[in-house]
């Protein structure tokens, strides 16, 4: 979960950004909200959100002073600076320290949800890459073995004969290295190829179900909507209209 921030001295911008977060970015939650420079600083400090969007022109400290004592502390803290001003100096000075990104008012909603995302993304990203480089040589061969092979009616028998492990040794290894069980593991990177497929071809549904390990169409739609929270067809409607209104 990516924990958000809010920091500006309109209450009805931060109550607007909190509605966008709240309806659009499932996997990020609005943990504070503050009016002021020393408060910003002060909730910082006491929540340690992963993102702050926080307004330049706030009373006492402003955005860009509360942002270099923030970067000061923690330079990979993502904060998203808001402002009125079109103004080549302020951007400068937000380059200065490090701020992520410098965003006008009004603010786009498409731009948030853009910004929110990519978080994720690249989070999830780098957790999985240091999962797998903190994987034993031994168990690398199974991720690799494993990855080659979903689209296929894989089993845990049929991987642990792959790398002459015992059924139960590989079942115990699989937990402590991933974190998840075999079946867990399986349907997560067979829905996620199922996510890109959708995004990226015109192929039907049910040629995805058969492309990424199941044999039956329907029962890849109702494991796809357990986990993700809506149908195939919904979850490409969806991102097909965010990438056609907020990532061009």
């Amino acid at each position: 979960m990516c924990r958000v921030m809010l920091a500006d001295c309109e209450d009805l911008e931060i109550e607007a950004l909190k509605v966008i977060i709240d309806r659009n970015v499932k996997l990020a939650k609005v943990i504070g909200k503050a009016q002021n420079g020393e408060e910003a600083i002060k909730m910082n400090d006491e929540l340690d959100p992963d993102v702050i969007f926080l307004g330049l022109a706030m009373p006492g400290i402003n955005g860009l002073e509360v942002a270099n004592i923030i970067k000061k502390k923690d330079k990979n803290k993502k904060i998203i600076l808001m402002s009125a001003y079109d103004d080549f100096k302020f951007v400068q000075k937000a380059l200065r320290i490090k701020v992520d990104d410098y965003l006008l008012k009004p603010i786009r909603p498409q731009k948030i949800v853009s910004i929110l995302n990519e978080f994720i993304k690249d989070t999830t990203r780098k957790i999985q890459e240091e999962n797998t480089e903190n994987c034993t040589e031994e168990f690398k061969e199974v991720i690799e073995y494993i990855d080659n092979n979903f689209k296929n009616d894989i089993t845990l028998k049929d991987v642990a004969n792959c790398v002459n492990f015992s059924s139960s040794y590989l079942s115990k290894l699989f937990k402590k290295e991933m974190g998840i069980n075999f079946n867990r593991y399986i349907t997560k990177i067979r829905i996620n190829k199922a996510k890109e497929l959708l995004i990226n071809s015109t192929i039907s549904v049910n040629e995805i179900a058969f492309s990424v390990g199941y044999n039956e169409p329907n029962y890849f739609c109702k494991v796809f909507k357990k986990i993700v929270k809506m149908t195939p067809s919904e979850y490409r409607t969806k991102a097909k209209f965010y990438h056609k209104n907020i990532l061009i």
